[in-house]
């Protein structure tokens, strides 16, 4: 359609078939017999010959008109296409767990609307990996920060390694339990000491909180849950005030908010850990945009590559 267009534009610019078809870079034939192609099915003659010269008819001048707005319209068109997927610009929609937007991501929010100000940068937060994935899948969201876990239709981009902990209360018994261990960042507790004790739980489909299912179940473990809340923070400040234990990633730990924070430990044989990913639909094609924001993901924030 577009280079159909582009063929009667340049034979009114030029004048003439031959001058037309070498701008072209096609035969003069071949030109000549898609123009009367062309005429014939569009049942208008679009030229006629004074002085030879080719002169746009009243219907070759509609065509002309209409046919400039056209392969305009296509040009800037191609320019957003191009924005979208060449350069950095157009929108980049990114999900992101509510605990990970507080701690990991604002470094990384800065730095990458710092460097790409055009770009329309998106953020959606959700309090569990299952509501970002079902954002993912319905095309709601372009990219997701999520705890990896290896779903069908998804694929994953893992950039972080983080250690899970068990956080006990300072005053517990069980905080002196602990014992340092070959290749543990903390000292080592048997989780299977959890069995029957104070526990602070977590409510809903939080991966953390399908996490720990697991764990207590392939551990064969039941604390005595005392209070399930919402959020993964929220249980390691319940474990700060004393109310229970509780399991919850590395990164909260790191920022204790009382004058004796409760003992950390690491646990499991091996040291328990999760992926940290960044998850996208299966079959997606990247724009350049999508590719620098992964790029930056993995590489700009040290804390996320420690341990």
């Amino acid at each position: 359609m577009i280079k159909e267009l582009s063929y009667v534009i340049a034979i009114a610019e030029k004048g003439n078939v031959s001058k037309a078809a070498e701008s072209l870079f096609i035969s003069q034939p071949s030109l000549s017999r898609y123009i009367k192609d062309l005429e014939n099915r569009l049942g208008v003659q679009l030229f006629q010959r004074i002085n030879n010269r080719l002169i746009l008819t009243h219907a070759g001048e509609k065509y002309v008109e209409t046919a400039k707005k056209i392969t305009e319209m296509y040009t800037d068109l191609e320019k957003d296409l191009s924005g979208i997927n060449e350069e950095l610009s157009g929108r980049l929609r990114v999900g992101c767990a509510v605990l990970r937007m507080s701690y990991n991501m604002p470094s990384i929010l800065k730095s990458f609307i710092t460097k790409y100000p055009n770009v329309d940068l998106q953020l959606y937060e959700n309090y569990t990996t299952k509501g970002l994935e079902y954002m993912l899948l319905n095309g709601e969201i372009d990219l997701a920060i999520i705890n990896q876990r290896n779903l069908p239709r998804l694929s994953y981009i893992p950039f972080f390694e983080e250690e899970l902990l068990i956080a006990v209360p300072a005053a517990q018994t069980l905080a002196a339990k602990g014992v340092p261990k070959e290749g543990c960042k903390y000292p080592w507790i048997d989780i299977r000491l959890l069995h029957n004790q104070p526990y602070i739980g977590l409510n809903g489909e939080q991966s953390i909180a399908i996490k720990t299912r697991e764990i207590f179940s392939q551990y064969r473990v039941t604390p005595a849950t005392v209070l399930k809340v919402k959020s993964v923070e929220s249980a390691f400040r319940l474990a700060e005030a004393g109310l229970g234990c509780a399991i919850v990633p590395e990164t909260v730990v790191r920022i204790p908010s009382v004058p004796v924070p409760p003992k950390i430990f690491s646990f499991g044989d091996p040291i328990t850990k999760w992926n940290l990913a960044i998850a996208y639909r299966e079959g997606t094609v990247f724009s350049n945009t999508a590719v620098e924001f992964i790029n930056l993901v993995k590489n700009i924030h040290p804390s996320l590559r420690e341990g």
